[in-house]
Order: structure tokens, then C-alpha cells, then sequence
């Protein structure tokens, strides 16, 4: 009770996760009313733990038009936790939109992502938060036809066909033109354009459109 060791700074043999790792104990020095009769020959090592550090991700994803997937870009990848200075980044995954359909502030998620780096094994990836992007519509032309007619005194026209160019192959027979007013270019006898005004979408995935 009258010596005893003091101060000193203790180091693991590298700053590496690892079971058991050496502990080094430098710069000890003795203390107490009787530590003048001794010297400090030596300080045994020791062994301690050093395990995983627990960090988040995080990621932007880009904006898309549709294109009949849910399938999402990574735009930038970040870690919450990670010591400055350590080589570790996020990498890989599969981003993914809640739903393949048009929206704004869809939520996104990212899969399966892993760390990289010669520090990456120093930490535990907990989890990635999730992002939002939008999908926005696709635009598509439509095409019509217009039956001749019997001069009558005005310029309207009765639509004998409507189509749809740009419709992704999903979604052929979810979605057609309806609706509008087919207009000659004037009144008289002649071979005349037809234009069709007003004209919308309609079917199931007619949202995912822009005409």
C-alpha cells in the first residue's frame, strides 16, 4: 500500500479491429512513501479488444422518366460515423423506387450496399437510410385519322382512328387517346389538314404519360 504504479500511456499494437490484441503500457512511474526504494524494471503487456465501429449510409438517387421499372441511379454515397481521415466509402446495392409508377418524392431504397477501403473492416455498416426521387411522365405522340366528309358549310371533322406512338411495350392497351375536337383547316372543298385539339389520356397506366 505504499508503492504503486502510475500514469503511462497505454497502445493497442495497431489501431485495427482485432480479438486479443496486444496492449503496451509506456511511461509508467512509480508513487507512494516507499516507491524511492524501488525501480520499475518493466511493465507486462496485456491483451484487449478492439472491435467494430457501428456507422450509417446514406445516398441521393436521381430523378428519372418512367420507364416501366422501379429500377433507381445512385447519385452520391456518404457514411454517418466514419473517423476522419479512415479510407471507407459505400459501395454497390441496388437502388430501387417504391414503385415503377410517376410520382414526386418517391421513397428509394438501397440493397444490399457494402464498405470499401483499407479501413472498411474497422467498421459495421448498421444500416442505409432510405431517399426520395421523382419519377416524371413520359411524353408520347398521338396520331389520328379523320374521315373525308361532304362539304357542309363548317369546318368539323369526325376522328375515324386514334394511336399512340411511344408507349413502352408494358403498357400497350393500358393507356389510349381520347376525346378532342377535329377541326379542317377551313371550310371548303379540297384536301385539307386536320387538327385534332383537346385530345387526353386515358387507362390504367395513362399516368405514367404526358401527351
Amino acid at each position: 500500500g505504499f508503492v504503486d504504479m502510475t500514469g503511462g500511456t497505454a497502445t493497442f499494437a495497431d489501431k485495427n479491429v482485432g480479438p486479443g490484441k496486444t496492449v503496451t503500457l509506456a511511461g509508467a512511474t512509480l508513487i507512494g512513501s516507499a516507491s524511492g526504494n524501488y525501480t520499475l524494471t518493466s511493465v507486462d503487456t496485456t491483451t484487449a479488444d478492439i472491435t467494430a465501429l457501428d456507422i450509417t449510409g446514406n445516398f441521393t438517387a436521381a430523378n428519372k422518366i418512367y420507364d416501366g421499372n422501379a429500377v433507381a441511379g445512385v447519385a452520391i454515397r456518404t457514411l454517418t460515423g466514419a473517423i476522419a481521415g479512415d479510407d471507407v466509402s459505400l459501395i454497390n446495392g441496388t437502388a430501387a423506387f417504391d414503385t415503377k409508377d410517376v410520382g414526386t418524392g418517391k421513397i428509394v431504397t438501397l440493397t444490399s450496399a457494402t464498405l470499401s477501403g483499407a479501413d472498411s473492416t474497422n467498421y459495421n455498416l448498421l444500416s442505409v437510410a432510405t431517399t426520395t426521387a421523382d419519377i416524371v411522365a413520359l411524353g408520347i405522340t398521338g396520331s389520328f385519322t379523320a374521315d373525308n366528309k361532304v362539304y357542309n358549310g363548317d369546318a368539323n371533322a369526325t376522328v375515324s382512328g386514334r394511336s399512340l406512338t411511344g408507349v413502352l411495350a408494358g403498357d400497350v392497351g393500358f393507356v389510349d387517346m381520347t376525346g378532342g375536337t377535329a377541326t379542317f383547316a377551313d371550310k371548303n372543298v379540297g384536301t385539307k389538314t386536320v387538327t385534332l385539339a383537346g385530345a387526353t389520356l386515358i387507362g390504367s397506366a395513362s399516368g405514367n404519360y404526358t401527351l
